[in-house]
């Protein structure tokens, strides 16, 4: 046993869980913490203009380095602010801990300064909810945090500790980090995985459709193996355009296809709201397969043909072992063959019909010109964080990706203003990678304060802001004069620059390549605003080309 003081426990528990970086914003409650944490240069402390950007910057870094993502934050407000980031990091399975500090046990209940039910309000956005009732009992309770953010489907914690309990001494034992991370590879019951294989070979029409549970589990190369064994066509949700890669010609950004299939194979997604067009896209009578680590996702709102329980890579590994068995010479059969030379020509379709034909040279500039001098400029494996609904469709219809862990969003949390801070977090964590950050100028405005901790940590990404003075997703669902989505910005390049971030502003299409040029070369953090359309015709694909979509968020589609 160790004497130590509770908020030395905390550090303690931290350093064994091999944690690099807290973020925070400093207060009262915390400071034990906080004297603590400065004398240990083992932990990195970023510190943020707010809360909700300290979460957000912890949810990037958890997302891309696969470890916790540690919050520390102060009682009451401070608290109630990071609300916005659980609410964001929750649906997206990120595994974040958020310490608050609490008003002092001797106080609690009698209405003190910044006293709030913590525990209650973070409770239905997190796994585990927890205020620590005594000193000696901070060691175990973080590491059950711990080992719920991490086991089985990720997720945000929430701990609260009374700040008497962070001055007082006491023993208290520090466990080695491997005796409580259980694995979270569940093997998938064999009988499920045999009458699943004998579905999609007997199907005339299978489908995969993956989401972010590939990329949690690692499963991209057994994804494009079982892909390409059986010429499945694969379509990702639309959040997480990396986990195939888009120039395959197994994969397809357009969604009808799912609504075809006789058989569709479901990995790692959630079947939400945005995923199904409000649960229009999959056709009744199709035959699902699904495969998730958490149960409550199995059968949670479509019926299924066989539900299967496990790890995606695992269990795509076993459907692998076992079609490979069934099949009697390395020949495909028949049926295998023509399927991927009908998808091949589908494929080709798209590439032909993907880009608009004109306004290249248009100003203000287009959203496609925008994209495709990006992807022309960065490396192959750049990282691409979105935060910008009006080039999200665009991005999922006309950008590639090549990789896994290149393409990061808010997914189904919602929350304007994740990316830039996310951004931040994620460089971090790839710091030999380029990271770029597309956002809103409606998001942006949002977490304008971000751009010091970027300077002030010499963060160096691009921040990419698609500057179209508007709430574009708003605007195009609206009739003139558009209240309430026109914006009025300020110059971001020249607030940048009083940061001290390297800035460009961009109006002029042939501009575009030359200034990422620049700021790649510089390596310093930047900010480049670049001047697009503010016409809500070119707010997406749909009322680009004049297509009547399948759902519009907002509207209640008729099933």
């Amino acid at each position: 046993m160790l004497q130590l003081t509770g908020a030395q426990a905390v550090v303690e528990c931290l350093k064994e869980e091999k944690v690099e970086y807290i973020f925070g914003v400093a207060g009262t409650c915390i400071l034990p913490i906080l004297d603590v944490l400065s004398q240990t240069p083992e932990i990195n402390y970023i510190s943020t203009p707010h809360e909700q950007i300290a979460v957000h910057m912890a949810e990037g870094y958890a997302r891309a380095s696969g470890k916790i993502g540690v919050v520390i934050v102060s009682r009451g407000p401070g608290s109630a602010n990071t609300m916005i980031g659980m609410v964001n990091a929750y649906p997206s399975s990120s595994p974040i801990l958020v310490i608050a500090g609490q008003t002092a046990t001797i106080h609690l209940g009698r209405e003190a300064f910044e006293e709030f039910d913590l525990v209650s309000i973070f409770r239905p956005v997190t796994k585990f909810s927890y205020q620590i009732e005594r000193m000696e009992k901070i060691p175990e309770i973080l590491r059950r945090a711990f080992k719920i953010a991490l086991f089985g489907r990720p997720g945000p914690v929430f701990l609260s500790i009374p700040q008497d309990l962070l001055r007082e001494k006491g023993n208290v034992n520090i466990f080695s980090s491997e005796s409580y991370h259980p694995s979270s590879r569940f093997l998938p019951d064999p009988d499920e995985i045999e009458k699943a294989v004998t579905l999609l070979m007997e199907s005339q029409n299978p489908v995969i459709y993956a989401g972010r549970g590939i990329i949690l589990s690692k499963a991209t190369p057994e994804l494009i193996e079982l892909s390409e064994l059986l010429s499945l066509p694969v379509v990702s949700t639309p959040t997480q355009s990396d986990i195939f890669p888009t120039d395959h010609p197994l994969y397809t950004w357009n969604r009808e296809i799912v609504s075809e299939a006789d058989t569709l194979l479901v990995v790692g997604t959630r079947l939400s709201e945005f995923s199904t067009d409000a649960w229009t896209l999959i056709q009744e009578g199709t035959k699902i397969i699904q495969i998730d680590i958490d149960s409550f996702q199995l059968s949670k709102i479509y019926p299924l043909e066989i539900a299967i329980l496990g790890d995606a890579k695992i269990s795509l590994r076993e459907l692998i072992s076992s079609i490979k068995r069934r099949m009697v010479s390395e020949e495909k059969d028949e049926k295998i063959v023509k399927r991927f030379e009908e998808l091949k020509k589908l494929k080709n379709q798209l590439l032909r019909e993907r880009w608009p034909d004109k306004e290249w040279d248009a100003k203000p500039i287009r959203p496609w010109r925008l994209l495709k001098d990006l992807r022309e400029t960065l490396e192959k494996d750049a990282i691409i964080v979105e935060d910008s609904a009006a080039l999200g469709s665009w991005i999922r219809r006309c950008f590639d990706f090549y990789e896994p862990g290149t393409h990061y969003s808010v997914v189904s949390g919602g929350s304007m203003g994740f990316g830039f801070p996310a951004a931040l977090g994620i460089k971090l964590a790839k710091k030999d990678r380029q990271v770029v950050c597309i956002v809103g100028d409606g998001s942006l405005m949002m977490v304008l304060s971000a751009i010091s901790a970027m300077v002030n940590y010499n963060i160096p990404i691009i921040l990419l802001i698609n500057n179209n003075q508007s709430y574009m997703q708003i605007k195009f669902r609206q009739k003139p004069p558009y209240l309430g989505s026109i914006l009025n910005n300020p110059p971001f390049e020249k607030i940048a620059e009083l940061f001290g971030a390297y800035a460009e502003k961009v109006e002029e299409p042939n501009d575009i390549k030359p200034a990422l040029q620049r700021a790649i070369s510089t390596n310093r953090p930047s900010v480049i605003n670049i001047i697009t359309t503010e016409d809500p015709r070119y707010a997406n694909p749909n009322t680009y080309f004049g297509i009547k979509p399948r759902y519009l968020s907002g509207e209640i589609p008729k099933r």
